[in-house]
Order: C-alpha cells, then sequence, then structure tokens
C-alpha cells in the first residue's frame, strides 16, 4: 500500500496512511509476547532491586518501544516510500501517540495516564490529518519561495 498523502484522498484515507499500520501491529505482537500489560507497575527505579520477570517485561517493552520508534520513519522510507519529511514526522508521532493511549513504556516512566491517553488519541487521530498540506500547495507555497 502506497503511503504518501494527495489532496484528493479522503479524510479516512489520510488517517489510514498517517498510522504506521505495520509497526503498530509489531508491537502489539511484541507488546503481547512480552506479556506487559497497560495497568502494570514496575517502575525503572524498582528494577535495581533485581532482575525478576517484571523487571525484564519493563525493560523489555521500552526496548521494543525504543527500537520500533527508530525503526519507523525509515520503513515509511523505504518501505512505504514516503518522500514527505512532514509525514514521516507525524506518522512516528502517530505512533509515540498510539502507544501513549496503551501505557507500555509510559507505565515504567511513571507518567502514564489512561484518560489523558484516551482523549489524546482520539483527539490526534481528528486534527493530524488536517495539518497535512497537499502537494499542490506545498509546490506552490516552494514556487511562490523561489521566485
Amino acid at each position: 500500500m502506497g503511503r504518501q498523502l494527495s489532496q484528493a484522498q479522503s479524510y479516512a484515507d489520510k488517517v489510514m496512511k498517517l498510522v504506521p499500520t505495520e509497526i503498530v501491529g509489531a508491537y502489539m505482537v511484541l507488546g503481547g509476547i512480552i506479556g506487559y500489560p497497560p495497568g502494570a507497575t514496575v517502575r525503572v527505579a524498582e528494577a535495581a532491586a533485581g532482575i525478576t520477570d517484571d523487571v525484564l517485561r519493563a525493560f523489555l517493552i521500552q526496548f521494543t518501544f525504543a527500537v520500533l520508534f527508530v525503526l519507523t520513519p525509515v520503513y515509511l522510507r523505504r518501505v512505504g516510500k514516503v518522500a514527505s519529511i512532514g509525514q514521516i514526522v507525524l506518522s512516528t508521532a502517530t505512533f509515540v501517540v498510539w502507544v501513549y493511549s496503551l501505557g507500555g513504556p509510559f507505565v515504567v516512566w511513571g507518567f502514564y495516564y489512561p484518560l489523558m491517553g484516551s482523549v489524546g488519541l482520539v483527539l490526534w487521530a481528528l486534527i493530524v490529518p488536517l495539518l497535512m498540506a497537499s502537494p499542490a500547495k506545498a509546490k506552490a507555497k516552494a514556487v511562490a519561495a523561489a521566485a
């Protein structure tokens, strides 16, 4: 599926193309394997007590998030053939907002609030596609700036 956005696309198409579905899917599968639930309470400070299953799970969910966060723009550029830097930035931020809505590493870091995650995800999904300028408008801006 090509991920490049265009003005002719519907709002729903824009939303779908901003969500890095392969990365989100990988996070869901790996999060399920790791078994780190959104309501878990292990914090980084508790990890110093020793390596337990909970501490290992807390480390792995953070590691998984970090790897997928770094992989998202690379994947979108190389596999998704996305040329727009703005779209890559917004898609990567969308991954972060989506993960926050689930908890994951944000629970470990001690700043996960489920209500804020839910509200933020809905508002993000509604607002972000509106921020994407059409390629025609972006080209017109570039031409005007060059003149």
